[in-house]
């Protein structure tokens, strides 16, 4: 009676070793599921800035003016609604403007007029900045990071460490201080890639944002 009392209690060796290999499964499979779901973020991100770019460019290249300083895109696309930028060449505003009248936010309705971003409103505001997929915003301006970058920029913020650190090592050199992207510390604050400081690396918990010249 008293050896069957003892072969029933606790957990033997073999019945512990289980219960540590499942939970060691569950946890990789948790670890795994979300390096999936961030390399996906990333990739996503990556394929839209390239996309991006791209439609500004062709924009430029078939009507002659940047999107948001066209001085004639009200008359190019008249069931738009557009407004005009002033076509003096140069983006006015921040990427990340709250003001719908700035030129880097009709750059957006410039674009959708053309047939060039699709699906991507939210409401019925043409010229709101399309998202990324960590939570912040893509967007054009010009110049950045107090004269870091001194032409046409693409900017996209509220990236995490990690994975802006393989955005800017998939598309440029990887430094935060250097080549054709640069970052700073991201503040919350809108403008703060006008007059930031890049940041000397991409710092571990900090989550940034990014600019690529065009």
């Amino acid at each position: 009676m008293t050896r069957n009392k003892r072969n029933r209690s606790g957990f033997t060796l073999v019945e512990l070793s289980i219960v540590l290999v499942i939970i060691g499964l569950i946890i990789g499979g948790v670890l795994t599921g979300r390096q999936i779901m961030e390399n996906a973020q990333i990739t996503n991100t990556v394929n839209a800035i390239q996309a991006y770019q791209a439609q500004f460019q062709t924009y430029n290249e078939n009507y002659g003016a940047m999107p948001g300083d066209d001085s004639g895109a009200a008359a190019r696309f008249p069931n738009a609604n557009l407004t005009n930028g002033n076509g003096d060449g140069t983006l006015k505003g921040a990427f990340d403007s709250a003001t719908a009248t700035d030129e880097t936010r009709l750059l957006w309705a410039d674009m959708r007029a053309a047939g060039l971003v699709k699906g991507q409103i939210a409401g019925t505001d043409a010229t709101l900045q399309p998202s990324n997929t960590f939570g912040g915003i893509f967007g054009f301006q010009h110049g950045a990071f107090s004269g870091a970058f001194t032409s046409n920029v693409l900017c996209f913020n509220d990236i995490p460490e990690d994975a802006a650190q393989a955005i800017d090592s998939r598309l440029d050199d990887g430094g935060s201080n250097s080549g054709a992207i640069q970052a700073m510390v991201s503040t919350g604050t809108a403008g703060e890639a006008v007059g930031g400081t890049v940041a000397t690396s991409y710092g571990a918990g900090q989550t940034f944002t990014l600019c690529m010249r065009m």
